[in-house]
């Protein structure tokens, strides 16, 4: 297994990402969106790339615009400007020819709203896309508010304004496309509401399953939820690329 560090050219910026390769000949990929203020270097990316290269799959752990060793301000990050970030790295897997023998997405928060919006645009632009493991993800922003925001204290160096401009989405319409979708929510939430989570499995298709971690917070911060979501996780990867 070897890691590789990359650039990726969008928007006349260059974002940094870590390629982790398998053994395998031709591997397919995941592609990991952090969440609004993680980076590429987050426990939850580190562990799921070990573990997706252990069954054969690449696995590229991505800095968006403005976080972590990418170019760009934070504030001009959006939904959009996100998803527009994962594309790019998309189109580079593909010219690498990486991105042929199936793709999956790992988002988490505001990562899992950028690969759920994603999806589509994805399979418009003929990637082999064959799964997803969504956690916290919010479909609706209107529901993250002030107080929930105010509940997390690394938030306080971000003004309400970027919230008020840039949260206000709802990509629920967009989501009747998507399938073989894991869905991963803590029901004690602080930031981002649990009913995101019941709109997902409303509006995805099948298969889909759901894990609601009983008091679990947005970090997923109890250990044991934590190592029950790395294991549904790994296998629901490893299914949705290599048996379906």
């Amino acid at each position: 297994m070897t890691q590789k560090e990359i650039t990726i050219p969008v928007s006349g910026l260059h974002l940094k990402a870590v390629l982790h390769m398998p053994e395998a000949t031709n591997p397919p990929v995941v592609i990991g969106s952090h969440g609004l203020l993680s980076t590429k270097d987050s426990g939850k990316q580190l562990t799921l790339a070990a573990r997706c290269n252990a069954f054969g799959a690449a696995y590229l752990r991505l800095d968006h615009r403005g976080c972590g060793d990418s170019e760009g301000r934070f504030l001009d990050t959006t939904l959009a400007t996100r998803v527009d970030d994962l594309l790019a790295a998309s189109g580079l897997l593909r010219d690498m020819g990486l991105a042929d023998n199936g793709l999956a997405l790992f988002g988490s928060s505001m990562g899992g709203a950028t690969c759920l919006a994603s999806w589509q645009l994805l399979m418009d632009r003929g990637f082999p896309i064959k799964g997803m493991v969504s956690l916290a993800a919010p479909v609706d922003g209107t529901g993250i508010t002030e107080a929930a925001i105010a509940a997390q204290k690394e938030l306080h160096d971000v003004p309400l304004s970027y919230y008020q401009e840039n949260m206000g989405f709802d990509i629920t319409p967009g989501l009747s496309g998507i399938h073989h979708i894991l869905v991963v929510h803590g029901d004690n939430d602080e930031i981002v509401p649990i009913g995101n989570a019941h709109k997902i499995m409303a509006e995805t298709g099948t298969p889909k399953d759901l894990i609601i971690n009983h008091g679990g917070d947005h970090r997923m911060s109890d250990a044991d939820h934590q190592a029950r979501f790395f294991t549904r996780a790994t296998a629901w990867l490893k299914t949705a690329l290599l048996e379906s």
